[in-house]
Formats: C-alpha cells, sequence, structure tokens
C-alpha cells in the first residue's frame, strides 16, 4: 500500500475503513476450513485480536468457552447450506472478557452462482444498548437492511482493499475506494440513528441521505474550488431503494470529480433529487467540465462487476480500476449492474458544455 494510503484522515482508504461502525470479517470456503482472509479495523477494536492473528484461522476462535453450543450448531448449519444467518452469540474477546455478538453472515457467490465466500458484520450489543433492546421478530433489522442491500457491492469493496494492500495502485483508485466506503458508512448511520421505535420501519429519508453523501464525498474530495450544490427534495423511500440510489448517486458524483474537470482548477457540478409528476423520481448529477469522451457508451460498455475484479487480479503493473484502455472502470460496472436490478432508465448525455446524468425511477 502506498504511503499516502496509510495517514488514517477521513480522505484516505483506511481513514474511511476507520469510519465503518460495524466490525467485518471475510472467509474463503474455498480454502480447507473457510478460514478468514480479510478483517477491517473495527474488527482488531472489537475482538482485541489482530489482524496478524485472525487471518488464516477458521472464525470459531471467538467462540472460547462461552458460546452457547445451540447458537453454533445454527452458525455451522448456515454456513454448510451456503445461507444467510443472524444469531446473537456469547463470543471471547483476545483478553478472555465475553460480550454480546450480533453477526450476521451472508454467502457470497460468483454471477455463475459459485460460492466465493462469506461476509459476516458484527456489532459488541454490551456496547450498543440500543441495539440490543430492539426485540423481538424486528431486533436485527437495521443489520439485515445493511447486509442484504449492499453485501455484494461490500465484497467488492473488500476484495479491492486486499488488492490495494498488496499492489502499487493509481491515486484515483483510492479516492474512488474511499468514496464507497464513505457512503456505506452513511448508510449504516442513517440506519442505527433511527433508533429502536423505528427498527422496524421500511422507508427512510431518502433526500437527507443522498445530501449526507453529497456533502460527505465532497469533503473528502477537498477541492474548494469545485463546487457541489445540492437540491434534494424530501422524499420518503423504502430502505432497498435509498441504499442503491446512494451507491449510484456515490458513482455518479466520483466519476464527476475525476474526471469532468481534468486541465481546469474549477467547476461545478449540481445534484438534484425530485418527485416526477404523475409518480416516481428523478436524480440527476449535472457538471460543466469536459464532458464525455467521443464514442462513449458508459456505463454500459463497462464488463461486470466479476470480470472487473478478475483483471485486477491479473493485470501487471499499476492498478488501475477507474478504466482500462479507454473502456469503463469498476465504476461503470456497478452503476450498470444497480440501474439494472432497480429497472430504472438512465440517461447520460454530454451536453453543450459537461454531462448531464439522468435516472428515473417508478416507485
Amino acid at each position: 500500500m502506498t504511503e499516502s494510503s496509510r495517514s488514517g484522515d477521513s480522505g484516505t482508504i483506511e481513514g474511511s475503513i476507520a469510519r465503518l461502525p460495524f466490525a467485518m470479517v471475510l472467509t474463503d470456503p474455498r480454502i480447507e476450513d473457510n478460514p478468514i482472509v480479510y478483517v477491517n479495523d473495527a474488527f482488531e477494536r472489537m475482538t482485541l485480536y489482530s489482524r496478524a492473528f485472525a487471518v488464516g484461522r477458521n472464525c470459531r476462535f471467538l467462540q472460547g468457552d462461552a458460546a452457547a453450543p445451540a447458537d453454533v450448531e445454527t452458525i455451522r448449519t448456515a454456513i454448510a447450506e451456503g445461507r444467510d444467518v443472524s444469531v446473537d452469540i456469547d463470543n471471547q474477546k483476545a483478553d478472555g472478557t465475553t460480550f454480546r455478538n450480533r453477526l450476521v453472515i451472508a454467502p457470497l457467490r460468483s454471477e455463475s452462482g459459485e460460492l466465493t465466500g462469506f461476509l459476516g458484520m458484527q456489532t459488541d450489543l454490551d456496547a450498543h444498548p440500543r441495539t440490543a433492546e430492539a426485540g423481538g421478530d424486528g431486533r436485527d433489522l437495521m443489520l439485515r437492511e445493511v447486509q442484504h442491500r449492499v453485501k455484494n457491492h461490500l465484497a467488492m469493496i473488500v476484495s479491492m482493499i486486499r488488492l490495494q494492500a498488496e499492489r502499487k495502485v493509481t491515486r484515483e483508485s483510492f479516492e474512488a475506494l474511499s468514496h464507497r466506503i464513505e457512503s456505506l458508512a452513511l448508510l449504516y448511520d442513517e440506519l442505527s440513528g433511527r433508533g429502536v421505535a423505528a427498527v422496524g420501519d421500511t422507508t427512510i429519508a431518502a433526500g437527507a441521505y443522498l445530501s449526507r453523501v453529497a456533502a460527505a464525498l465532497a469533503a473528502i474530495d477537498g477541492r474548494g474550488s469545485i463546487r457541489i450544490n445540492v437540491e434534494c427534495e424530501e422524499i420518503e423511500l423504502p430502505v432497498e431503494i435509498t441504499a442503491r440510489l446512494g451507491l449510484l448517486l456515490t458513482e455518479f458524483l466520483t466519476n464527476a470529480l475525476e474526471h469532468a474537470f481534468k486541465g481546469r482548477n474549477e467547476g461545478v457540478v449540481r445534484i438534484r433529487f425530485q418527485k416526477l409528476t404523475g409518480g416516481g423520481v428523478r436524480l440527476m448529477v449535472e457538471d460543466d467540465g469536459v464532458g464525455l469522451r467521443e464514442g462513449s457508451n458508459w456505463p454500459w460498455d463497462a464488463d461486470s462487476v466479476e470480470a472487473q475484479a478478475s483483471r485486477t487480479q491479473t493485470e501487471p503493473g499499476e492498478l488501475d480500476t477507474t478504466g482500462h484502455d479507454g473502456a469503463s472502470g469498476m465504476g461503470g460496472s456497478i452503476v450498470a449492474a444497480l440501474v439494472q436490478s432497480l429497472g430504472a432508465k438512465l440517461d447520460v448525455n454530454t451536453a453543450t458544455r459537461g454531462t448531464v446524468i439522468t435516472l428515473d425511477l417508478e416507485t
């Protein structure tokens, strides 16, 4: 990893990872005993186990003598069957103390359906009593929402973090990954901030959330000469739709900040989110930059997310996830997949000056 990525401020990969409020673990069932292949900083803080100790071991070391056999069996069965599972289980930290762990595990599969990994998200309920108080059928809804809505996106991010930790990468690749991590952290904050009374809610203030995403990415970018104007109406939408809109806005804005103002010291990006007459919503991101390259068919000319990830593992030299030989990068792959999953209509147009991205969605 390059020196600039290690500084830990909010504009770096590690600074953004530190913002994630949940412990995150990735295991690889294709390796004997399904060992851990990645943990984030929050895992080290929560469990007191170091990354060096955890990687290469099966997660069962967390059980110690504390875990109830029934809970262990629930997890074992779900993993053997390759399905989602959520359980509150007593685990043990490295110093021997016991903590109540809300564990959510999701299987990760390739486009062909092959099981490639398990993503685990963990919350120390002793440190978050309000989460623990949310009982009944909805006690883990907030974590389930995050896990189900963004697990594949999060898995891609984890994969890229692992690759970028081992290889020299472009500055733009670091910045794009930092933006994606930040949008996920904000989504988690938005969901958890609703409190116990709202744990059963299925909608979220989409306009407010998108405004926060735009503000956070502008702060990470840090160029005061690039103005970002945001106009978001107060619109309540289902959590699933809002999560995907947040990820789309992240890619739209990241793309503009990366490419629109090359060779220029100033510019404007306008973001609008509004209701449409007759139903539905519209998200627009417009810049006054240099426009798309001639012949561009972004994002539809991008490879699949899986193909992009495969390329990054074999491509020699400095790793660039933002584009390759004039083709769309990982951002284009993510946008195409999200638009298709929403059944939305996307128009990307180079205006007289700059680019206008319009996403129309029926709700």
